[in-house]
């Protein structure tokens, strides 16, 4: 008992007040457990994101594998690398293969990602993608290694990325390889990299099961007889112009509706879900882009017709026709191609023109796969909020925890009462610093933004105040500039109303300003308290008109954004929480 009394002395006297409190008071810390916080949002369409009420809890047996990329800066770009501003600049290589504006022939991206032309070993780049797939509620990322290349140092920096959010107690996604070419040499070289138990890359908290095994995608028939037959439960390899295997897991449809897909055991497990398809291989996305072949599907296709994609592309029309069979089928896996393929060679020409140029996978912005957010062609983060809302609808989502009941909060200290927690990623704000695909000119991406880490952030109210708390991870800059440290407020829950959703912000702590007629007005001065990792904002009801009765809104903080007139901005700079265009969701009961 004595021992209990020093260690219990001990931890008052190490852990911050709030936390204390927490573990004396509450008994043990709130809840960690946060693979999906049920998180509102709207798109930059208008689309608010599916809410519990209308999808309803989580399922089980509902899993989504996301197609994802390793190759970004192999070597291989040429000096010119991005074919939107190549094209748009020099329209006469498309009828001149040799055409000295193509840079030199190699890998080219179909426009530029909103964390630039990155190498696929940015650290910094895969910790932002894992968390975005998080949030999303993707379960497994799926590598392509269907060119024989497995990428070991690559996705060993993945993997890390997945053990730093799964060490925060998330629930990242896990890993799987798709192999294809020489499949049996390929998977015996992912076993030998990644999971023997000498493996020089070895995460096994990574590693995605199935039937009891870690899941590899390949040709069984080659894995006879080897060491790692035993190991892996293999599915096979589907090629979208191969007859229907069984156990075959399928990274594009080239029919519609597409395929389900059945097991060894008869069951209807997987379906694909892509962003456009080229059920016209001969022509490849080149063919449709630059020389108007109409045989391929862009992300505006739908109802058989190739759509408008210069007023359509944004909205994602082909992505949710592949989306609204799968919702209907129900099955286990529903396999999503793709996040980060943003990159394709340049090869003689299929057609009779031997000047022309064949890009197979990627070519353009209608005519590419990418998931990531972009501001090419206006696509910005539009399919990955589509993206999160029919995972959603496809395996439902947590309900909103209710506020806790009425309390005053006069200090910091009061705060460790305060059960109803909302949790952020952290030590994403280190800097980035890492060298770009660009061959030439070698370009080193840098981003020292970073400052305030937000961590637990937490809400309560009485009858005449609202409060809101901040901890971030270390010690709270201080006070500079109206980007330090700001709370928006989307008041109403009304997405048509103030400036993307949000009727008020906080800035510097205690400035109140309301969304009025296409600008920020101050209103009044709020009185905010900071010691240490904490701050404190009392917000008074009277001033909010939708706060006078009960409670029912989002709110998101946000320090040092760059550019406050672009919500694309939260996904690069400084910190928010939570991320992109989520907001943490306020009711009471």
């Amino acid at each position: 008992m004595k021992f209990l009394t020093t260690l219990l002395l001990i931890l008052l006297m190490t852990c911050p007040p709030n936390r204390a409190q927490e573990l004396t008071e509450a008994g043990a810390p709130a809840d960690t457990a946060v693979h999906w916080q049920a998180l509102g949002g709207v798109d930059g369409l208008g689309r608010v994101l599916p809410s519990h009420e209308e999808v309803g809890g989580l399922r089980q047996n509902r899993h989504v594998a996301m197609f994802y990329f390793l190759w970004h800066g192999d070597g291989t770009s040429p000096r010119q690398w991005d074919l939107s501003k190549i094209i748009s600049r020099h329209p006469e290589v498309l009828n001149d293969f040799d055409n000295p504006n193509w840079g030199g022939g190699g890998m080219y991206y179909w426009a530029e990602p909103l964390y630039g032309y990155y190498r696929a070993d940015d650290y910094w780049v895969h910790l932002r993608s894992m968390q975005l797939l998080t949030d999303a509620g993707v379960d497994l990322v799926v590598i392509d290694a269907t060119n024989r290349l497995i990428y070991a140092e690559r996705a060993n920096v993945l993997m890390e990325a997945m053990e730093a959010i799964r060490a925060q107690g998330r629930q990242p996604p896990r890993i799987v390889f798709y192999t294809n070419t020489a499949s049996g040499e390929t998977m015996q070289r992912i076993y030998e990299q990644f999971y023997k138990e000498d493996a020089p890359y070895r995460h096994p908290a990574c590693w995605f099961y199935l039937d009891g095994k870690p899941l590899v995608i390949g040709h069984s028939a080659e894995a006879a007889g080897t060491d790692y037959a035993d190991f892996f439960t293999i599915r096979e390899s589907q090629w979208p112009t191969e007859a229907q295997k069984v156990n075959g897991w399928p990274w594009i449809s080239f029919q519609r509706p597409q395929r389900v897909h059945v097991n060894h055991r008869g069951e209807p497990e997987i379906i694909n879900v892509s962003v456009a398809q080229h059920p016209n291989p001969t022509a490849g996305m080149g063919g449709s882009a630059f020389y108007g072949n109409k045989d391929n599907w862009g992300r505006s296709y739908r109802n058989g017709s190739a759509g408008n994609p210069v007023e359509d592309i944004i909205y994602g029309y082909n992505f949710q026709e592949q989306w609204d069979v799968a919702l209907r089928h129900e099955v286990p896996f529903v396999f999503v191609t793709g996040w980060n393929e943003w990159v394709a060679g340049k090869f003689p020409s299929h057609d009779d023109n031997p000047e022309h140029s064949w890009f197979c996978d990627q070519a353009s912005p209608e005519y590419s796969r990418d998931i990531e957010p972009t501001r090419a062609a206006g696509i910005k983060d539009h399919y990955y909020m589509q993206l999160v809302s029919n995972i959603r609808r496809y395996k439902g989502m947590p309900a909103v925890r209710p506020l806790d009941k009425p309390r005053t909060i006069r200090s910091l200290r009061d705060w460790g009462r305060v059960r109803a927690l909302y949790r952020d990623y952290t030590r994403d704000t280190r800097p980035r610093k890492h060298p770009g695909a660009q061959s030439e000119p070698r370009t080193v991406y840098v981003d020292t933004t970073g400052r305030n880490d937000f961590d637990r952030l937490k809400v309560a109210r009485d009858r005449d105040n609202v409060y809101f708390y901040a901890q971030t991870v270390d010690p709270v800059s201080p006070v500079g500039g109206s980007n330090w440290m700001r709370l928006y407020l989307d008041a109403d829950r009304d997405p048509k109303s103030g400036w993307n959703g949000y009727d008020f912000r906080i800035s510097s702590g205690h400035r109140l300003e309301q969304y009025r007629e296409g600008a920020w007005v101050e209103i009044a001065l709020l009185d905010y308290l900071v010691e240490q990792n904490e701050m404190m904002i009392t917000l008074p009801r009277k001033l909010v008109p939708s706060f006078a009765g009960t409670l029912n809104f989002e709110f998101k903080w946000s320090d040092n954004m760059q550019d406050e007139e672009d919500p694309l901005d939260w996904y690069i700079h400084g910190d928010v929480a939570p991320g992109g265009r989520f907001n943490f969701i306020v009711h009471e009961n």
